[in-house]
């Protein structure tokens, strides 16, 4: 989807715990059918075009806010990120989040906790799947 206006999002829905996009709801599929529109709570990549930065935010509706089909809603964070201004003319592309760009974008995660996080699952699961095999060879050879 292209977008060409950036509208700021009041404080209620801003910050990083709640990291969302609001959408014109006319670009939303509440039934989760049209896959040509987006589904709410859906993670979507959000890429200035201009200079290749891009945030990871999730979908939702409009909310009462006066939100045109070629524009959306996004938080003070976000648009620092993406290095545009707010009600200016921009050249944005958004699009669902491909599986590698959700684990990427939590690893780098900006709030330190949900960076700590994800890091330590992983160190778990490498270290879970490091004692099944110390279990497991000592069987295989022997």
């Amino acid at each position: 989807m292209k977008v060409e206006t950036v509208v700021r999002l009041p404080m209620a829905d801003s910050g990083l715990q709640n990291s969302i996009v609001r959408l014109n709801n006319r670009n939303m599929d509440s039934t989760r059918k049209d896959r040509t529109r987006f589904f709410r709570r859906e993670p979507l990549v959000i890429v200035n075009k201009a200079d290749g930065s891009k945030v990871l935010r999730y979908a939702m509706g409009n909310s009462g806010l006066k939100i045109c089909k070629n524009a959306i809603g996004l938080d003070y964070d976000a648009v620092d990120a993406l290095n545009i201004s707010f009600k200016q003319q921009v050249d944005l592309e958004v699009r669902r989040a491909k599986r590698w760009e959700i684990w990427h974008w939590y690893w780098k995660h900006p709030d330190q906790s949900v960076q700590l996080s994800i890091k330590l699952g992983f160190a778990g699961a490498a270290l879970g799947v490091m004692g099944f095999l110390t279990g497991v060879i000592p069987l295989l050879i022997g």
